[in-house]
């Protein structure tokens, strides 16, 4: 049985630059992955504050589309296209993830196409499961996503009430359209179009209670919005969207494990922004390893982002109320006129 300092599950944008900021620091570790990088149900949109906060994130614009004016649509349909965003850009997920994995790899760590599927903590080492190894490590880092088997064998699941479904299309047909949002009146949630390099995801999210909704809502957005797209492909997947916000105060690190991105359930609840909170918390994770003080990971993520998330959590009811929304749309339509 081989043994590794650290060990991390998921492949992913959180575990990839776990892994890239630990070899910069000398600390070479193994990446289990059986699936990354992959398309993933996900809009893809890179805002400007992942630009602001990872710079080097900007070198992947030439391989996503530009986006810097948003088109919003209320419960009631009405349009405003809002200008003057900072800069953005959509881009695939197969290739953000890849390029992100890349960087690890280049930097010294190993990256092990195989599904993990046990992990146990044993005499202060865990043992990492896979069809066909056992490989023992002193820190373990979950990396592994919204249904993360080490965050399962570790503090449990993400409470379904903490979960939001996401369901639409990978398709064509609508490049040279604007970023939209169109929100919805009878669930909370919203529609999305994020026009990317030569195709465009469009889906829809919402709470998980309102799942069997979905496909009908968004169909429904397209036959009148954009009917002649061509579907590539379909998706469906949960997302971690916290409705309390006491989930932001479960612990995410013990004296030798680490929970990092959606494993964590470090995603906006009101916009589902996931990729800004997966490289940042990467990137602590890789500096408490370093300075072999784990527990101070759950301090610094709190400080430094966790108490916005918390704080968003408690607006995400009155944000999705439809007057609220169509009174903002109004007030953003008159301050655009001259």
């Amino acid at each position: 049985m081989r043994q590794d300092e650290v060990v991390i599950v998921g492949g992913g944008p959180a575990g990839a630059y776990c892994a890239f900021e630990l070899a910069g620091q000398g600390i070479y570790a193994t990446v289990f992955d059986h699936s990354h990088p992959r398309e993933k149900p996900c809009g893809g949109g890179i805002s400007s504050s992942v630009i602001e906060k990872f710079p080097f994130v900007e070198k992947f614009l030439s391989k996503g589309g530009i986006s810097t004016d948003f088109k919003i649509i209320s419960c009631t349909n009405r349009e405003i296209v809002a200008t003057g965003f900072k800069k953005g850009f959509n881009i695939s997920r197969r290739c953000f993830d890849e390029e992100i994995l890349n960087m690890a790899a280049q930097n010294g760590a190993k990256l092990i196409k195989e599904k993990v599927i046990g992990v146990q903590r044993k005499q202060n080492f865990w043992t990492i499961k896979t069809n066909k190894r056992l490989v023992r490590a002193k820190i373990l880092v979950g990396a592994d996503g919204v249904n993360s088997l080490i965050r399962r064998k570790i503090i449990g699941a993400i409470p379904k009430e903490n979960l939001t479904l996401t369901y639409g299309y990978i398709a064509t047909g609508v490049e040279k359209t604007f970023s939209t949002v169109k929100y919805l009146d009878v669930i909370p949630g919203y529609i999305w179009i994020f026009p990317r390099h030569n195709h465009s995801s469009i889906g829809i999210g919402s709470e998980l209670k309102y799942g069997h909704m979905l496909k009908k809502l968004l169909d429904k957005f397209i036959r009148s919005y954009c009917p002649h797209i061509k579907i590539i492909s379909r998706f469906a997947a949960m997302l971690p969207s916290a409705q309390d916000p006491d989930f932001f105060m479960l612990p995410c690190a013990g004296e030798d494990w680490i929970l990092v991105g959606d494993a964590a359930g470090h995603v906006d609840p009101i916009s589902g922004e996931g990729i800004l909170y997966a490289l940042w918390s990467g990137k602590l994770a890789a500096e408490v390893i370093k300075k072999n003080d784990l527990k101070l990971y759950d301090n610094l993520w709190r400080e430094q982002y966790g108490n916005h998330l918390r704080e968003r959590c408690k607006q995400k009811d009155s944000f999705y109320n439809p007057l609220t929304i169509e009174l903002s749309i109004i007030r953003r339509y008159f301050h655009s006129k001259p």
